[in-house]
């Protein structure tokens, strides 16, 4: 089996093109779990106070679940209660806006790929830069290398991270291969309203590319490439610094 998560919602036209294209290159069955309603921005969030609500979804050759929940909660009800068996693949998206740099701890769809692999699964995340007018190209891509990473062992765990240009395939640089960078928004909060006891304020960014960034995804996405990125979700860091604070020799 193949499971499909998203963030922008069980409509999306992202999830529809990739569950079209998945269906054609795999054999096995292929099950979409996704939000009822767009989630993005959710990271790693889940519902913990209230149930879910599963709403089945059949059109014109379509299967899958729509869930009142986040894009993490999407992968763990899939996982433990919806899919019948272990997935040889999870994958996310195809979202509409790229994930790269410091976008990757605020996305959804990272968030439910990151989250099945730490279920151990196969996972991949796959965006397309925003302004597209389709998802066919991008849907292509991914399938092909879902393809060569599903159900290998040597993938469980971890997650392959995609993003594509927005422009058609034949437009398309080479892909490559590049670490996560940290290029991220600029960030400010406006004010949306005022009165006499409440300011209401919202989020606005601007891209600002990081210095010396020419050779990590989001600087190799804006060349036109597509961007293949492996991440962990692993939060040790290295110790040696601590370890000395404990032994009252920091800064010696």
């Amino acid at each position: 089996m193949i499971l499909l998560i998203n963030d922008d919602g069980i409509d999306a036209p992202g999830l529809r093109a990739l569950y079209r294209e998945l269906r054609a290159v795999f054999s096995q069955p292929v099950l979409a779990v996704a939000p009822q309603h767009e989630r993005s921005g959710q990271s790693h969030a889940i519902t913990l106070h209230r149930g879910l609500t599963v709403t089945p979804r059949h059109d014109h050759g379509f299967f899958g679940f729509a869930i009142d929940g986040t894009p993490v909660d999407c992968t763990k009800l899939a996982l433990t209660t919806l899919c019948g068996e272990i997935p040889e693949l999870v994958i996310s998206g195809i979202n509409d806006g790229p994930n790269v740099g410091r976008s990757i701890f605020y996305s959804g769809t990272l968030g439910a790929a990151l989250e099945a692999a730490v279920e151990g699964c196969v996972a991949m995340a796959v965006s397309r830069e925003r302004g597209g007018m389709q998802f066919d190209d991008a849907a292509r891509f991914a399938a092909s290398w879902a393809k060569r990473i599903a159900g290998k062992a040597e993938f469980r765990g971890q997650v392959l991270n995609v993003n594509v240009p927005a422009a058609p395939a034949s437009a398309w640089l080479a892909p490559r291969s590049a670490p996560h960078g940290h290029s991220g928004f600029q960030e400010s909060y406006k004010p949306t309203r005022e009165t006499k006891d409440r300011v209401g304020w919202r989020l606005h960014g601007e891209w600002v590319a990081k210095a010396g960034a020419d050779e990590t995804d989001a600087s190799l996405l804006s060349a036109g490439h597509p961007v293949l990125t492996m991440l962990q979700p692993n939060f040790n860091a290295p110790e040696k610094s601590l370890l000395q604070l404990l032994e009252g020799k920091a800064g010696v």
